[in-house]
């Protein structure tokens, strides 16, 4: 990404003031990945996301299973194809 960068160095240095800037809020943003270490900063990141994709995964079970749990309370009341269950 940065093998053709071409920027005045006046465009540049601002470029680097903005990106610093950026760099600390993003590295203190967020409790749980703050870290005045990039490298550091990066692996607690990293280990979040992971941690974000399992869990969102254990949600769409969690989703799943109360799905069935729903199509079997339906089947045993009786419902209907209007979904009016059964007196």
């Amino acid at each position: 990404m940065t093998e053709k960068l071409l920027i005045a160095p006046s465009e540049a240095e601002v470029l680097t003031d903005h990106l610093n800037e950026w760099a600390h809020w993003r590295q203190t943003a967020d409790r749980t990945t703050a870290d005045g270490d990039w490298d550091r900063f990066i692996e607690k990141s990293r280990q979040k996301a992971e941690w974000e994709a399992g869990l969102a995964a254990e949600i769409d079970h969690w989703e799943s299973l109360h799905a069935l749990q729903m199509a079997l309370t339906d089947s045993l009341a009786g419902t209907t194809s209007r979904g009016h269950t059964r007196q």
